[in-house]
């Protein structure tokens, strides 16, 4: 069998969650974005910020170490009386500290991890909208277009049957304004899709929105904003954890050596260890506790709130596509009869059974009848995109 078919027998056999995820242009356009965003970008510094912590926790001592020396003699003379002292300290770490401190470097990472998909799920808003923006531009676009080209054809058959003499020549003028003013009409939409596309690319670093529609989002997804919220308060907890481990400041341990010669009472070199313990006090340490409990409570209650909202948008965003998926079948429904209406009242103008301006009034209608089709079609892509958006969906390129 020859490679291509292989290829594409392979293709064919994948699931179709597999062929949505090997190719995500909102996905791509949406990492451009984000590589844009300064927020995005100062929270992967935050994050590179964090992470350096764990040099401390890979330490053998709980901070820097001290050296420290003295020189002294007396007055009576040069090498009469001499002492050197040299001692090198350092703190060391209390039962559970590094642990506990290793944990905290942990989860700060992961906080600040949430922190840039939420910040991603924001942009992926940006994205969708503005998307979909450019997608009712176009919409309308050619929307405008086909009302051109409608209002030369009954043009042409005004100038035909005025030439015949069955209508005045003022029916004429008629015709030509509703051209003029659908030629205007085509060149605002045109100006709003270039403005339209020209934000889209301006947001992504100038990738267009030829984007197709979004699919719906895949199945057992984790919200980035309840999944930041839960970081946020693993993160406080650990926090506090390193607290109750930290109840006195680091003690500190030291090797001194002393040495002493000419006229003093001991002569020699002598060496010793030097231990200081600070002292647990509650002046120190409530504080702390209070801080690390009052910030477990707020992160508790933005993770309950946070579940809250989600749920109800999710609700809302669930309502909100079926009634747009309703009203684009009553609006397909719409244009369908008022498509039929157009195409009767044309063939009764042609035939002198009708005057221009009731052709004009079905003209209108459907013209109403197209565009409210439109929105409708654009309205339930973009509610496609806002239930995807509450799920928290924000595709990979």
């Amino acid at each position: 069998m020859p490679m291509p078919a292989i290829l594409l027998l392979i293709l064919l056999l994948l699931p179709g969650a597999a062929l949505a995820q090997a190719e995500s242009p909102l996905g791509r356009h949406l990492d451009q974005a984000v590589a844009l965003d300064a927020a995005s970008r100062g929270l992967a510094a935050q994050r590179g910020a964090v992470a350096a912590r764990r040099a401390t926790v890979r330490s053998p001592i709980a901070g820097s170490p001290v050296v420290s020396g003295a020189w002294r003699t007396d007055l009576r003379g040069p090498r009469e009386a001499l002492q050197l002292d040299m001692e090198v300290g350092a703190p060391i770490w209390l039962p559970g500290q590094r642990s506990a401190l290793g944990n905290t470097v942990t989860a700060g990472v992961a906080e600040v991890e949430g922190q840039i998909l939420q910040r991603r799920l924001e942009i992926a808003a940006l994205l969708r909208e503005y998307w979909w923006n450019a997608a009712l531009a176009a919409r309308e676009q050619r929307l405008a277009r086909d009302r051109l080209a409608t209002a030369r054809d009954i043009a042409r058959d005004v100038a035909r049957r005025a030439q015949l003499g069955d209508i005045p020549p003022s029916d004429g003028l008629l015709a030509q304004n509703e051209t003029l003013a659908a030629e205007l009409a085509l060149a605002d939409a045109e100006a709003a899709l270039v403005a339209a596309r020209a934000t889209y690319a301006t947001l992504t670093g100038g990738a267009e929105p030829d984007l197709p529609p979004e699919p719906p989002a895949p199945r057992n997804l984790r919200h980035p904003l309840l999944a930041a919220a839960e970081a946020s308060l693993a993160r406080a907890e650990a926090e506090a954890r390193l607290v109750a481990a930290t109840q006195r400041d680091n003690p500190e341990l030291g090797l001194f050596g002393q040495s002493q010669s000419g006229n003093v009472t001991e002569q020699g070199v002598s060496v010793g260890l030097r231990l200081r313990v600070p002292l647990a006090t509650e002046a120190r340490n409530a504080p702390r506790r209070a801080a690390a409990e009052a910030d477990i409570t707020r992160a508790s209650a933005l993770l309950a709130q946070q579940r809250r909202l989600v749920g109800a948008g999710i609700q809302a965003a669930e309502q909100a596509l079926r009634a747009a998926e309703e009203a684009v079948r009553l609006a397909r429904q719409r244009l369908s009869v008022a498509n039929q209406q157009l195409d009767v009242a044309r063939r009764a103008f042609r035939a002198g059974e009708t005057g221009i301006f009731d052709l004009y009034r079905v003209r209108q209608l459907q013209l109403e009848a197209a565009g409210a089709e439109a929105r409708a079609a654009v309205q339930a892509g973009r509610a496609r995109s806002r239930l995807n958006q509450a799920l928290g969906y924000a595709p990979d390129a």
